[in-house]
């Protein structure tokens, strides 16, 4: 009995053992995942401290050792993709529409401490939903504003998205934003907006279908005048190449041998008389 009260002692300390040792390794772990930091790739880390404020030097990509109460804030310096939808610009001639916009952005990477001082320790979304959004919609108003409403329909379209790329880009690249890329959606314009748009649509067709119809005359026109010049010059060749001798020659070759019944002065041939015959 006594074996036995020794060796079940025995297992219930190497147990309680494992235990101590399994929970010390885990709050080792828990203690040093709070002075490491990972940064995601395409990504840089600001640090901030209480203590000790905003860090110059910045984290890369990577595991990274940190102090107990830093706080790390990461912002994108690969391209970033953003879709703003349904915003309402309005065009030179008066025309409000509503548009969808997409563009790319990154920032560089020695700027992400302006902008962290500048925005405090928020996520990149919060400020692509606040500050880009308000730039680029002010961006975009002004640039719209140069367009009228069909010219965003058609072939002026990309050179609107130039343009507001350039205002927004300008008005942001200090802060170490780069812009690229900026694309426009299709208008969305207001019922009676469409109508007048759908109206000078047909007007501009109609008046191709027109255009082309007055083509098609014209080139018919001058098809029959080349046609009637041909047959004029045709008739005129024949004309002058029509000798006496030849119409003769001719009526001799398709006579059948018979008399013709009028033989007088009057007749279209004079056909010669064998005077001796007569005699």
């Amino acid at each position: 009995m006594k074996i036995v009260e020794k060796k079940t002692r025995g297992k219930g300390r190497r147990l309680v053992g494992g235990i101590i040792v399994g929970a010390a390794l885990l709050l080792g772990v828990f203690i040093v995942s709070l002075f490491i930091e990972k940064i995601p790739n395409g990504y840089v880390g600001v640090v901030y401290s209480p203590n000790g404020g905003v860090q110059e030097k910045t984290l890369g990509q990577g595991w990274h050792l940190v102090g107990l109460f830093d706080k790390v804030t990461i912002y994108p310096i690969r391209m970033q993709t953003v879709n703003y939808n349904n915003i309402q610009v309005a065009t030179s001639d008066g025309k409000n529409i509503t548009m969808d916009f997409a563009y790319n952005y990154s920032i560089q990477p020695d700027k992400v401490v302006d902008v962290f001082n500048k925005f405090g320790p928020v996520d990149v979304e919060e400020i692509e939903n606040t500050y880009l959004k308000t730039r680029f919609w002010d961006a975009s108003r002004k640039a719209i504003a140069k367009y009228s409403v069909i010219d965003t329909y058609g072939e002026k379209s990309s050179d609107a998205a130039v343009n507001v790329q350039k205002l927004f880009a300008d008005d942001v690249k200090d802060l170490g934003f780069v812009i690229d890329n900026l694309t426009l959606g299709v208008p969305k314009p207001d019922k009676s907006t469409q109508a007048a748009i759908d109206k000078r649509v047909e007007a501009a067709q109609e008046l191709e279908r027109k255009q082309t119809e007055l083509k098609i005359a014209k080139a018919e026109a001058q098809k029959k005048q080349i046609e009637a010049k041909a047959i004029a010059e045709y008739n005129e060749t024949i004309r002058k190449s029509m000798s006496p001798e030849v119409i003769k020659y001719m009526w001799i070759q398709k006579w059948d041998g018979k008399m013709p019944k009028a033989t007088g002065t009057n007749s279209l041939i004079q056909i010669p008389v064998d005077e001796k015959e007569n005699k």
